[in-house]
C-alpha cells in the first residue's frame, strides 16, 4: 500500500486531539511564541493571496494552448482554492483567540483588489510568480529542516503546514511558466519581484508584531532569546529563506533550480485533505 503524504500515526493523533476537544496550544510550536506567531502571521495573508493567483491563472487559460501547462494551471487553481478555504478557517480561529488575523487578511484583500484594477494580466502573473517563489522557498525550509517534527509541536498544525507546503512545492513552477508562455520577460519579472517583496515584508512583519503585542510578549526577552535561533540561526527559516530569495533575480531562473531536500520524505503522493484540516479549528 502506498504511504500517504502525512503518515497514519500523525493523522490518527491529530484526529484524536480534534475529536476530544483538546485545544490547540496558544504557542503550539515548542512553547515558543515567536515561531508560533511567525507561522500564524503567514496564515493571515494566505487566503487573498491565493485568490489573486487563482484569478490570474483563470484569466490566462484562454491564451494557453499547451495542454500540459493548461493541466498544471488547473491543478494550481484547485490547490490554491483549497488553501484559501483552509486558511479562512485558520484565520477565524486566530481571531477567536485574540489574534487580529482578519484585519491583515482584509488589508491583503484591499491590495488584491487594487492590483486587479490597476495591472494588466502579464504584470499580475509576474507578481504571482514572485508570491509563488515566496511560498516555494518557505515550504522548502519547512520540509528540508523538518522544523515541525517532534512531540512538542501540535500534530494538527504539523499536518496543516506540511500539507500546504507539499502542495506549494508541487506547483512551484506553474505561475512563472504561465508568465513566460504569454511573453513575460526578465525586467517586468524583476520589477514585480521587488514590488511584491516590499509589500509582503511590510504586511508580514506588521502582522507578526501585532500578534506579539496582542499577547503582550513583544517586549519579553524570552520571546526573542528562544525564538530567534529558529528564524536566524544556521538552519533558521528566515536565513535560509533570504539565500533562496536572491536566486530569483538571476536571468533564466526557474524554481526547479532550487532543489528540495525534504528531510522527512513527506512529499510522496498528492493528498487532498482540506476538509479534514478545516475541522481542526473550532469556530466561534
Amino acid at each position: 500500500m502506498d504511504e500517504p503524504v502525512v503518515n497514519e500515526r500523525e493523522r490518527r493523533e491529530a484526529e484524536r486531539l480534534a475529536q476530544t476537544g483538546v485545544p490547540i496550544r496558544e504557542w503550539w510550536f515548542r512553547d515558543n511564541a515567536l515561531l508560533t506567531f511567525q507561522f500564524n502571521a503567514s496564515s493571515a495573508t494566505v487566503p487573498e493571496g491565493e485568490r489573486f493567483i487563482v484569478q490570474a491563472a483563470d484569466d490566462v487559460r484562454k491564451l494557453i494552448t499547451d495542454k500540459d501547462l493548461l493541466h498544471r494551471a488547473e491543478t494550481l487553481m484547485h490547490e490554491e482554492t483549497a488553501h484559501a478555504r483552509m486558511h479562512d478557517a485558520y484565520n477565524r480561529y486566530l481571531d477567536s483567540i485574540g489574534l487580529p488575523a482578519e484585519k491583515y487578511n482584509d488589508e491583503t484583500k484591499k491590495l488584491r483588489d487594487m492590483f486587479e484594477r490597476t495591472f494588466g494580466l502579464k504584470m499580475r502573473l509576474a507578481m504571482c510568480a514572485m508570491v509563488e517563489h515566496f511560498t516555494n522557498i518557505f515550504s522548502k525550509q519547512v520540509l528540508d529542516t523538518g522544523i515541525l517534527e517532534g512531540e512538542d509541536v501540535d500534530e494538527r498544525m504539523d499536518r496543516v503546514w506540511s500539507w500546504h507546503c507539499i502542495e506549494e512545492i508541487e506547483h512551484r513552477s506553474t505561475a512563472i511558466d504561465l508568465y513566460r508562455a504569454i511573453g513575460g520577460g526578465y525586467f517586468m519579472r524583476i520589477w514585480a519581484a521587488v514590488f511584491a517583496s516590499f509589500l509582503f515584508s511590510i504586511v508580514h512583519v506588521r502582522c507578526l508584531l501585532a500578534f506579539l503585542r496582542a499577547k503582550k510578549v513583544l517586549w519579553r526577552w524570552r520571546t526573542w532569546k528562544t525564538g530567534l535561533p529558529y528564524l536566524l540561526g544556521e538552519r533558521g527559516v528566515y536565513r535560509l529563506f533570504v539565500t533562496d530569495w536572491i536566486k530569483y533575480f538571476r536571468p533564466g531562473f526557474h524554481p526547479y533550480d532550487i532543489p528540495v531536500e525534504d528531510r522527512f520524505q513527506k512529499q510522496l503522493h498528492h493528498y487532498h485533505i482540506e476538509s479534514e484540516l478545516v475541522k481542526y479549528f473550532p469556530q466561534p
